[in-house]
């Protein structure tokens, strides 16, 4: 958000000097950012590290840089290139764990490169003592090898998730464990994960999502009634109620004509 931008503005305007033309600068490109002129606020801020001001000035600006082409601009080259300044060049825990956050972000969310989000996730993993937001990072880095599709490695990483009373994510594990599992379409193996998670999630649209796959997963090891019962028990929860409608006429004529 704007707030988040503007909170550096008094930690750049420090040691400027109120005269200098470094502080007008750094005033003039506030002003464009109250405006929603970012492109310009950006402009302004790129034509300061021409200038090279000092170490401390210089990582402050590229974080903003950095924030404003993510944020504002979708430009996510620009902004990757700034946030990685200043892992390179900044001695500062803080600035560089702030900024690798920023990257894998970037690569998790924007990019979805997964790829490179797990080699963010990996290093910010790895910081001496751990690091405050260390569960949501290995949650992620799990997720990053999950959408790579390597699904046996994700469940390995998922299961030492479910095993940690600590981590918020321990819930939310087991769901990707079943997905994990359903891809490979090992069935049996996704619902078993798929009812561990069900004991411990309490919000309603996530547990008729997973009951729709348990549903799914049922007709795929052709227990055709456990299917029919799942689907049934989400019609008119589900979303899509013609979904759930078709379904259920598809696996009663199939029980029907079992029968025969």
């Amino acid at each position: 958000t704007l707030m988040r931008i503007k909170f550096l503005i008094p930690f750049l305007l420090v040691g400027c000097g109120f005269a200098s033309g470094l502080y007008q600068d750094i005033l003039k490109a506030q002003d464009y950012l109250d405006k929603r002129k970012y492109k310009k606020a950006a402009r302004v801020y790129e034509g300061i590290l021409v200038k090279k001001p000092s170490k401390s000035v210089k990582i402050k600006i590229h974080y903003q840089l950095g924030e404003i082409y993510s944020i504002y601009l979708n430009d996510y080259s620009r902004s990757l290139g700034h946030f990685q300044e200043i892992v390179e060049d900044s001695n500062e825990p803080l600035w560089q764990v702030r900024s690798l956050e920023k990257i894998s972000e970037i690569y998790f969310e924007e990019l979805k490169a997964y790829n490179k989000a797990e080699d963010i996730y990996k290093k910010l993993m790895s910081f001496t003592p751990e690091l405050k937001k260390f569960s949501e990072y290995k949650y992620k880095y799990a997720l990053s090898i999950f959408h790579q599709g390597n699904y046996t490695k994700a469940i390995d990483k998922l299961r030492t998730i479910t095993s940690d009373d600590r981590s918020k994510y321990n819930t939310v594990a087991y769901y990707y464990i079943g997905l994990s599992h359903f891809y490979r379409r090992e069935w049996n193996l996704a619902i078993n994960n798929w009812f561990e998670y069900l004991k411990r999630e309490k919000r309603n649209d996530l547990i008729v999502r997973t009951k729709f796959l348990i549903a799914n997963s049922y007709e795929n090891l052709e227990k055709l009634k456990e299917a029919y019962n799942f689907y049934y028990s989400i019609l008119g929860e589900y979303p899509n109620s013609d979904v759930i409608k078709s379904r259920l006429n598809s696996l009663y004529e199939r029980r029907v004509s079992r029968k025969r």
